[in-house]
């Protein structure tokens, strides 16, 4: 079961995955293999791996190098599933797990992107009852908002208008968003 905690907003969000299970048949190696039930501190200055299943806690902060950033991440969220260089409109380097896309500059972490399951699975009404949480006014993308001020902010998108609509995106830091 996936959830979702807010814990001193604005600083900080955290999401619970359960990974896809494996069948059993491949061995991976720790390198590789995706942790079950992994949670995830989305913060406004990076990304945070608190302790859990066996492991102490990893701190990811934006202006991390890129390579020991996809090492540590790795170590939890399994083997990377896709990225690209920095083409087109979009300068940033990615690398892409199920649900979490890194985003570097000159190899270093400067944004992320996440997605279900790392999005918290409350309704819009419950996240606007927040007082950390608010929409952002003018915004060409509907349904955005903001939690928290400032330089201290990761930004979001609800699925839609109504009151059930869900979390679609959390980002914070660089990222390639076209307005």
């Amino acid at each position: 079961m996936r959830a979702f905690v807010l814990l001193a907003l604005p600083l900080a969000l955290a999401a619970c995955s359960q990974q896809p299970e494996t069948d059993g048949d491949a061995p991976e190696s720790a390198e590789t293999a995706a942790r079950e039930n992994v949670t995830l501190d989305l913060q406004a200055t990076g990304i945070v791996v608190p302790p859990q299943e066996g492991i102490e806690q990893l701190d990811v902060p934006f202006g991390s190098n890129r390579s020991a950033t996809e090492a540590t991440l790795a170590n939890v969220l399994g083997a990377a599933t896709g990225g690209h260089e920095g083409e087109g409109d979009c300068a940033l380097q990615t690398t892409e797990y199920p649900g979490l896309t890194l985003n570097f500059q000159e190899e270093q972490f400067v944004g992320y992107m996440a997605s279900a399951p790392y999005v918290p699975e409350l309704g819009r009404a419950e996240m606007l009852g927040d007082p950390g949480v608010s929409l952002v006014a003018d915004s060409t993308l509907d349904g955005e908002f903001a939690i928290g001020t400032g330089e201290t902010t990761i930004a979001g998108k609800f699925s839609g208008e109504d009151d059930t609509a869900q979390v679609e995106r959390l980002w914070a830091g660089e990222n390639c968003i076209f307005r």
